[in-house]
């Protein structure tokens, strides 16, 4: 099965087979997202469980698929302000993270690092899906943005994501893996985008 037949005919099932938890209405309400809704916990202490009912051959296409999710999530949140309310009423994708004094974004690498550390995911198979992951990462942010936000372009998207910090962390083979193909995301890789404008986990 290739990455776009399962997202588009097992992924959006699947998602609801995370564990999830219940945002403060005082957050819901500060963040203007009454329907909000969080998983994964702090480090994705909760990831055992939330993959507990993803087939097993299926769970290195679902962490790739959720990795793209939450990491546009952030991005939008992060870097394009004026789309973001559009975004989460197009999406409205559950929120990874935890609320402790406010909400907390996690950390959308450890969507791919927990996994192989826990043993939860095949790390050959992951790291084998790379190379079609990043080409259908790619189409998934033009071709929303072309129908949804056509001001900002696949380039200047992935500019902003893979020089945020969070790039920083480096964890094990999968993260490697995805650092190694990630450039490709940006076609010209000519901007000069300065990544001191946001930072993901500051929601």
């Amino acid at each position: 099965m290739s990455i776009v037949n399962y997202f588009n005919h097992g992924f959006q099932s699947d998602i609801g087979k995370l564990k999830f938890s219940e945002v403060p209405q005082v957050l819901k309400d500060i963040l203007n997202d009454k329907d909000l809704i969080q998983f994964g916990g702090k480090n994705w202490s909760r990831a055992q469980d939330d993959l507990n009912d993803i087939d097993v051959e299926l769970r290195p296409m679902f962490v790739l698929c959720l990795f793209a999710l939450v990491a546009t999530d952030q991005c939008m949140q992060t870097y394009f302000k004026p789309h973001y309310a559009a975004w989460r009423t197009h999406t409205a994708y559950p929120k990874f993270g935890w609320t402790r004094f406010g909400f907390h974004n996690e950390n959308p690498l450890k969507l791919l690092s927990v996994p192989e550390q826990a043993q939860l995911v095949d790390v050959e198979q992951t790291c084998a899906l790379m190379r079609e992951f990043v080409g259908f990462y790619r189409t998934l942010v033009s071709d929303y943005c072309h129908l949804h936000a056509p001001q900002i372009s696949a380039d200047l998207f992935f500019s902003r994501l893979l020089q945020d910090d969070i790039f920083a962390m480096g964890e094990g083979r999968v993260v490697t893996t995805f650092k190694q193909a990630a450039p490709v995301l940006i076609k010209g890789r000519t901007l000069d985008v300065s990544a001191s404008e946001g930072y993901l986990l500051v929601a």
